[in-house]
């Protein structure tokens, strides 16, 4: 590039102090043009490939990010069956197995954030389980959800709660008004 630049320089003074003729120093002057456009173009087409691998790598990434969450998705919806059911402790294996696939994914495709919020969350949990207390259960799934929807690039506010989504009109109902 360097060098390239330099040779366009000194055709350019060549031209300017040491050819006499105009008619001389007019295809000078169009080689230089031709020149600079040529390494513009090829600058252009380098960037833009770049930019385009780069565009590649993050949605590959996102399609891995997807496959991992979506074992989240199943064993979290497995256990929300089963509160709906009242049997609040304990998973299915089919549900164990994919909270396992999540944490492995997450060790390899997780944010330090995400991971750090999935701990929170399990922790969460636990006490929500413990104390038998749905509500706190739907409140930090949501958040977590907010969390993994965030990783994805989705941005979320506070005014909609996804969990609403599975919920009755009633229990919607009942979940603004705890939430107030």
């Amino acid at each position: 590039m360097f060098l390239s630049g330099s040779f366009i320089v000194s055709l350019s003074l060549w031209a300017i102090f040491y050819v006499e003729k105009t008619e001389h120093q007019i295809p000078i002057f169009g080689i230089v043009g031709a020149i600079i456009t040529a390494i513009t173009s090829v600058i252009t087409i380098t960037l833009n490939n770049k930019k385009a691998k780069e565009r590649e790598f993050e949605l590959l990434i996102v399609k891995e990010k997807q496959k991992v969450f979506e074992h989240f998705y199943n064993a979290y919806f497995e256990m929300l069956k089963n509160v709906k059911k009242g049997k609040a402790h304990g998973l299915s294996n089919k549900a164990e197995l994919e909270m396992m696939e999540f944490k492995r994914g997450l060790m390899n495709w997780g944010s330090e954030e995400l991971i750090q919020n999935y701990l929170d969350y399990d922790s969460k949990l636990l006490q929500a389980k413990d104390s038998n207390n749905v509500f706190e259960m739907l409140k930090d799934g949501d958040k977590f959800l907010k969390d993994l929807r965030k990783e994805m690039g989705f941005k979320d506010t506070d005014k909609v709660n996804i969990m609403s989504i599975i919920l009755t009109a009633e229990a919607r109902e009942e979940l603004n008004e705890k939430s107030k």
